[in-house]
């Protein structure tokens, strides 16, 4: 391509909507086994992924310009050590993402979201059910799905959802703690790889994922504790986690790979 006399080479940008909407076919197929809603995220994320990829591709940001410059010189064998390649030398291909952020963003995203994250659920709960703990079992339910015994009435059930559990409460904050962090240090990690401003993707894009796969899973583990969710205070509740995530990582200054 060197010996054509042109500089420059045009080339696709990268996009991540091929994964996305991979991602969305795949959600449509699961969804008639686990739950329609995860169906409609599938839609939705097939119908941005085609979107964003042929505007993508359509439009001028789509392309980008790529420097032509000459092969590597002919290797001639020499007996001793193999010299590694560096930066800049012909040959070394970059190691992508070039910079990260710190693992210690990414807890630090997950930890500040885990604690800003429970206030929609437990104002909910004090609305609905005059009890914080409401929220805390639901969440404890998440591992024991035998954690509300069939057999009771709903008011029964609730009743004991509102109560304060010690062995419950302690589990809640676990299970609260290990999610928050291993979310913020997948924020940390994938952040930096994903095209355009990473509050979208944190804030928006990846809350309605994590929403749409616990509605449909919890449905198949737990369907007693899926019929008092409430679903609204949930959602938000993934936002705030997702937006305040992606703010602590996005604000940390970014160090090589």
């Amino acid at each position: 391509m060197a010996g054509d006399g042109r500089q420059k080479v045009e080339m696709p940008a990268a996009t991540v909507s091929p994964f996305v909407l991979a991602l969305g076919i795949v959600l449509i197929f699961a969804g008639p086994v686990l739950s329609w809603a995860m169906t409609a995220t599938g839609i939705v994320l097939l119908i941005v992924g085609i979107s964003g990829w042929v505007g993508q591709l359509t439009s001028p940001e789509g392309q980008i310009e790529e420097p032509v410059v000459a092969g590597p010189k002919p290797i001639e064998g020499i007996a001793g050590r193999v010299e590694a390649l560096r930066p800049g030398m012909p040959g070394y291909r970059a190691r992508l993402p070039e910079k990260m952020h710190p693992y210690s963003a990414g807890l630090k995203g997950g930890l500040v979201g885990g604690v800003l994250m429970p206030i929609p659920a437990l104002i909910f709960g004090l609305i609905a059910y005059r009890s914080i703990w409401f929220p805390v079992n639901l969440l404890a339910g998440v591992v024991l799905p035998q954690l509300v015994d069939e057999t009771l009435s709903a008011t029964e059930q609730v009743a004991y959802l509102s109560a304060f559990h010690p062995g419950l409460f302690i589990g809640a904050v676990l299970i609260h703690a290990v999610i928050s962090a291993s979310l913020g240090l997948m924020y940390g990690v994938m952040l930096p790889t994903l095209p355009g401003r990473p509050i979208i993707w944190g804030g928006i894009v990846l809350p309605l994922l994590w929403t749409g796969f616990s509605y449909g899973f919890m449905g198949v583990l737990n369907p007693i504790l899926h019929d008092h969710v409430d679903w609204p205070s949930f959602v938000v509740a993934q936002f705030v986690f997702g937006i305040t995530a992606a703010i602590v990582v996005a604000r940390t200054e970014q160090i090589p790979a």
